[in-house]
């Protein structure tokens, strides 16, 4: 597997401990957040990961990793200081930590690009979430303005039968409601009101993808974050969103091909029946 993929699981698992332990009261040590050596991410980044300082996208990554730990220790300065407010609101989906986390991960899936173009990495490497969009029988993006009710989001949600819809503001994507997020919500800040808007509960775990991105790496930012849907950025605009599902049915659909192909090599290179 390319590296920069088990990079963005660790810094994901890392990013989703310190957001657990901040929501539980649990005191952190803000030197230790701040320092990005420290962390596991860091360790490797600064020891065994230099040897990839060839990459073009390698030191914007590093710059990407050391303003993501800023930010980090603004948010338990804030919560060690029992300032929650002030804490919630860098971690929220549009939060300058969220952000921050995002940029990061973009960063290391263009190092896994880079490293994937100066190597051949594997057949999963070469399917992309443009693939998965092309596949689709429909392509179509519900989404909802940022004022609206959370009522007519669950609406919307059960009307069509989708887990996700994304929330805009006057045509600029903001981030996506989902069935997860809501609940994150319930635990979290008590049982907000279905006339509450629906920009207070966007999903704090929403990255986004773009349409070179594998399905490798999608199935990594699914898995580590537990959630079932990333939207698929072009260029600033919001052109597709991909669920679990449409993952799991592109690498079935791909391996299921690959296979047919190598049954097909063996009985006409060797004759096997």
């Amino acid at each position: 597997m390319n590296i920069f993929n088990d990079a963005i699981e660790t810094h994901i698992q890392w990013n989703m401990r310190l957001k657990r332990h901040i929501e539980e009261g649990i005191i952190q040590d803000l030197k230790k957040v701040a320092d990005c050596h420290v962390c596991e991410l860091g360790h490797w980044i600064y020891g065994d990961g230099v040897q990839y300082n060839y990459l073009p996208s390698f030191e914007s990554m590093c710059t990407a990793h050391e303003h993501f730990h800023r930010i980090a220790a603004e948010v338990v300065y804030h919560s060690n200081a029992n300032n929650k407010e002030k804490a919630r609101s860098l971690l929220a989906a549009d939060g300058a930590f969220s952000q921050s986390s995002s940029k990061l991960i973009k960063a290391l899936m263009n190092c896994s690009k880079d490293l994937s173009d100066s190597v051949v990495d594997g057949i999963r490497n070469r399917r992309k979430v443009k693939d998965i969009l092309q596949a689709k029988e429909n392509n179509q993006v519900f989404s909802i303005e940022d004022r609206s009710p959370v009522l007519n989001a669950i609406k919307i949600m059960a009307d069509h039968h989708i887990g996700a819809v994304a929330v805009t503001n006057k045509g600029f994507f903001l981030g996506i409601f989902t069935e997860r997020g809501y609940l994150q919500h319930l635990m979290y800040r008590g049982a907000p009101s279905l006339e509450a808007p629906v920009s207070e509960m966007l999903d704090i775990n929403t990255l986004c993808v773009d349409p070179d991105d594998s399905v490798e790496q999608c199935m990594i930012l699914m898995t580590s974050t537990h959630t079932r849907h990333l939207p698929v950025m072009d260029h600033g605009k919001l052109i597709g969103m991909i669920s679990i599902g449409d993952v799991i049915k592109q690498v079935v659909s791909e391996d299921s091909n690959t296979i047919s192909q190598l049954d097909d090599y063996v009985h006409n290179r060797y004759g096997v029946q």
